[in-house]
């Protein structure tokens, strides 16, 4: 009966010890979309949850990522990011702070001053 009782304790020490020791697993979901033509793209990587919007296309026009947050069941827009900067410049980045396990879901689209976005992705669902 001590040699179990004994056993058991050994088994339930060790498993919470590699459960201290190794941590327990994080959530992550990273992804990235680009509308029809991949002239416009964007990565969403939930650890931090960064928010990067690229342009692909010397073309003139700017990209934009638009990016929501699922609260109270609805989709409720979070931000829009624009990359105005150009081909050969560096994507726009952006750091955010939200909770984590929120719904998110975002889009890659491309934008100008005058029609705002146009030529987008779908949505892709994700969790920040």
């Amino acid at each position: 009966m001590r040699i179990t009782r004994l056993t058991t304790l050994l088994g339930i020490t060790g498993t919470l010890g590699a459960a201290l020791l190794f941590g327990a697993p994080t959530a992550s979901a990273d992804g990235s979309v680009c509308n029809p033509g991949c002239e416009a793209a964007v990565d969403f990587q939930s650890y931090g949850e960064i928010f990067t919007v690229h342009d692909y296309k010397s073309d003139g026009v700017g990209t934009i990522g638009q990016i929501d947050i699922r609260s109270g069941g609805s989709w409720v827009p979070y931000d829009d990011v624009i990359n105005a900067k150009g081909y050969n410049a560096p994507p726009v980045t952006v750091n955010y702070s939200i909770a984590e396990g929120t719904p998110v879901r975002y889009r890659a689209c491309q934008h100008n001053s005058s029609n705002g976005p146009f030529d987008c992705s779908g949505w892709h669902t994700d969790t920040a």
